[in-house]
Order: C-alpha cells, then sequence, then structure tokens
C-alpha cells in the first residue's frame, strides 16, 4: 500500500494549471523587433565589402558624386540612400552591339526567337529558294481554266458541230459513269497540254531565231566598223586592238550579256564613257599638239649642223671644202 500512496502522491502532486495567458507566445514590442533585426548597414571594418567599394571606386568609404552642372562633391558612400546606394554597386551593363547595323542584330533576334542555329537557318533559307524557284518552274496552262465539263464540251464542240442542246446531252451520257467520264478529261486535259507546250516552245524558238538575228547583224556592222577605222583621233590602231575591243563589246556569257553592257552598269564607268563621248575627241587633239609641237622641236636640235675644224695635222685649211662636217 505504501507503493500505491507514493503513486497516488506522484499523481497528486501536480502543479496548479497556469494561466492560459502564460502558454502564448511573448509579446514583442516594436522597439525590441527592431531591436532584434540584424543591421544592414554595411560595415565598413568588413573587408569584402571594402574590395567591393574598392572595385566600384570608393576609396575609404568616399565617392565623388557629380550634380547636373558636372560639379563634383565628395560624400560619405555609407549616407548615401539605398537605393542610390544599390545603383552604384550594380550599375547597369553597357550594351555592346560588336560594331553590328541594325538588321543583323534583327537577324540575331530572330534566331533566338525562332531557337534557331546559323545552320539551320541556312538549311532553312536554301529550302525556301527551292521551294521558290520549284513554284517558279511549274507550268501554267490556259486548258486549266476550264473544269472537266466546260472542256470536254469545248473538245465536242471544236470537233464535231453540234447545238447547245445536243452538247448537253452528249455530257449528261457521259456523267453517268463519271470515273470513266474523268479519265476521258484527263487525257483530253493533257493533250491540249501538249499542244501548249509546242506553241510555246515555237514562240520561244522564234524569239531566239530573232535575237540572233539582231546580233548577228549588230555584230557585222561593228566588225565592219573597226576594220574601217584605221586609226582612233590620229592614233594608228592594231589589229589585236580592234580584236580585245570587239571581243570586250560583242562576246557575251550565258545569260546573252556582254561585259561592255556589265560594265557599262557601273555608274562610274558609265559617267567616265559619257565624259570621253563628249570630250575625248577634244582631249586627244590636244594631247596629239602638243606631242607633235615637242617632236618638232627635238628635230629641229637634232638638224643644227656643228663644223668641225680639222687638227689631224694635215694640209692646211685653204678653203671652206677643207672643213669637215
Amino acid at each position: 500500500m505504501e507503493d500505491n500512496d507514493g503513486i497516488f502522491d506522484d499523481i497528486l502532486n501536480f502543479e496548479e494549471p497556469s494561466d492560459p495567458k502564460d502558454n502564448q507566445p511573448d509579446i514583442v514590442k516594436e522597439d525590441d523587433f527592431f531591436s532584434s533585426v540584424p543591421s544592414t548597414e554595411p560595415k565598413e571594418n568588413n573587408p569584402v565589402l571594402s574590395e567591393l567599394l574598392k572595385a566600384r571606386g570608393i576609396e575609404n568609404g568616399k565617392i565623388l558624386i557629380a550634380d547636373d552642372d558636372n560639379n563634383t562633391q565628395e560624400v560619405d558612400f555609407h549616407t548615401l540612400p539605398v537605393e542610390e546606394q544599390l545603383t552604384i554597386l550594380n550599375p547597369e551593363p553597357e550594351v555592346n552591339n560588336y560594331d553590328l547595323d541594325d538588321s543583323e542584330i534583327e537577324l540575331l533576334n530572330q534566331l533566338r526567337w525562332n531557337n534557331q542555329s546559323p545552320e539551320e537557318f541556312l538549311a532553312n533559307y536554301r529550302q525556301s529558294i527551292i521551294d521558290e524557284l520549284d513554284v517558279a518552274q511549274t507550268k501554267d496552262y490556259d486548258i486549266d481554266a476550264y473544269d472537266d465539263s466546260e472542256l470536254y464540251i469545248l473538245d465536242l464542240k471544236n470537233r464535231i458541230d453540234l447545238s447547245d442542246e445536243e452538247l448537253a446531252k452528249e455530257l449528261n451520257k457521259e456523267l453517268q459513269d463519271e470515273p470513266l467520264f474523268k479519265k476521258k478529261v484527263e487525257a483530253l486535259r493533257n493533250e491540249y497540254k501538249q499542244l501548249e507546250d509546242q506553241y510555246r516552245q515555237t514562240q520561244q524558238d522564234e524569239a531566239e531565231r530573232q535575237t540572233q538575228e539582231q546580233y548577228d547583224q549588230f555584230s557585222e556592222t561593228m566588225v565592219n566598223t573597226a576594220i574601217a577605222t584605221p586609226e582612233f583621233y590620229g592614233i594608228e590602231l592594231e589589229d589585236d586592238e580592234k580584236n580585245e575591243v570587239l571581243s570586250f563589246l560583242l562576246d557575251v556569257d550565258d545569260t546573252g550579256i556582254s561585259q561592255f553592257s556589265k560594265t557599262l552598269n557601273d555608274p562610274t564607268k558609265l559617267y567616265e564613257a559619257a565624259w570621253f563621248l563628249r570630250y575625248g575627241k577634244e582631249s586627244f587633239e590636244a594631247l596629239k599638239n602638243a606631242y607633235e609641237s615637242e617632236i618638232s622641236k627635238l628635230k629641229k636640235q637634232d638638224n643644227t649642223r656643228v663644223i668641225h675644224k680639222d687638227t689631224s695635222g694635215g694640209a692646211s685649211v685653204k678653203s671652206i671644202y677643207d672643213l669637215t662636217i
């Protein structure tokens, strides 16, 4: 029983319940709260902070601030507002366009937006050109402007003289078996396309023939002009020079364009040609006259006769004929 009494003693020996208010967390006063928050104010003796400030040009916590008039004043960095301190410590990075123009920057942005590599972009670009060429090379046929029924009636009317009513009856008969009708019309359409191809080829051959004929006439005219032009503004023309000029003027590439035409596409060369046509003759004549004048002067100097006295110890000079020239 003593043991049991001890148990009950332990049970009954409990502390008096505390006030519920005592179980609530301690109320922190406003002054205590702010005093418990770690201070964010930089410490001047922090070596890491000091190095960071030095990297930003701030020595011993001092920084030069320039006003709107560009007047500088040394102030304590730690006395500046927090936002201004952050701006100084985290300046906006300078934008470096690497000497790229607007179109190049736009291209790079397009690659980024589309998540494409330069190789993928070039591959897509090449494919787009190929697709465009395929579309351009696709032939358009006039006969495709007619649907199957119209084509059937057109062909039937060209072969047989039938009234509109008779043509309608024939069409209705053919439409009774639509698959067979489509096969017939498809064969007709291919026949008309072949006729169009033949007509276009004939037109192209005729155009090429006329172009070649015009070229031959022009070439013959220029060759005859070169033969009939022995000199140019007083300067004799060699045959090699004539042939080179004719080749420059008449030889054409695969597209039918001569080097002369290509040269005239250059504005500078075109202006030079225009200047020469306007002032070339006068300039050549002035140059020719100056050249001939100098040659004439040299000839006069060469024609001056110098008389030398014979000092060989022979007979004495008795007359002018005894002088050597």
